[in-house]
């Protein structure tokens, strides 16, 4: 069976912040099971433009807007399973995030429907991560946010040990006393680093079943879940 992909996106506007070690050691974990490969996407210094709604992309089968959605596309198709981790801002997801998932969600549609095809079956194996200032300071809300864009992108959302806490995602706080800045804060959370961990090992394993799977069923799966982009 050809090597697993498990691509993990830091979704916060810090390069090398919180919210990346946080999905490093998500990688770190999915990477110790056997036959996965790894690759870290950070969002940090991206330029990524919001949806304007113009609908082009259904009449053309792509965006107007030529930035890092464009490069994030081939790395999401090309991935098995995806960490995706986001600081809590304003109770939901960064900005840049939230645009990214937006144009992705709706780009994937308008794409394939404008090939006469429907959304394929994409069976991309989904975990979620987040970090807030405080211990409960809206962790649940990102968690939420970012498992729903999972199965709204045909994903197969896992949760980590659930006796750990991981119960949905893994979520962490960065919160050293008065000090929210700081980008190493969350080297301090054992217990938030030690559910992503879990979160990263839970992907890359039901990535390793459904793969194979989808390798013993072959030409038996409908077309839906072998479309090509």
């Amino acid at each position: 069976m050809p090597k697993l992909k498990i691509l993990g996106v830091g979704g916060s506007p810090r390069k090398n912040g919180n919210t990346t070690k946080m999905v490093q050691k998500a990688l770190e974990a999915a990477a110790n099971v056997d036959g996965v490969e790894t690759e870290l996407y950070e969002l940090a210094g991206k330029k990524l433009n919001y949806c304007i709604a113009c609908y082009k992309c259904l009449e053309k089968g792509e965006c107007v807007f030529d930035d890092a959605v464009n490069e994030f596309i081939p790395k999401f198709l090309a991935a098995d399973g995806l960490i995706w981790g986001a600081p809590v801002y304003h109770m939901s997801v960064p900005a840049n995030m939230k645009a990214l998932l937006d144009r992705v969600g709706n780009l994937m549609l308008s794409h394939f429907l404008w090939k006469g095809e429907m959304m394929p079956r994409f069976n991309k194996v989904c975990g979620v991560l987040t970090n807030g200032g405080h211990r409960n300071g809206g962790q649940d809300l990102v968690l939420s946010f970012l498992g729903g864009s999972c199965i709204m992108l045909n994903g197969i959302l896992i949760s980590g040990e659930t006796v750990m806490g991981s119960y949905i995602g893994a979520s962490a706080w960065t919160g050293k006393g008065m000090d929210l800045s700081g980008k190493d804060n969350i080297l301090e959370d054992n217990e938030g680093l030690m559910c992503a961990e879990s979160v990263g090992k839970r992907v890359a394993e039901v990535a390793s079943i459904v793969k194979a799977g989808m390798v013993a069923l072959g030409d038996k799966l409908p077309s839906e879940y072998t479309y090509a982009w």
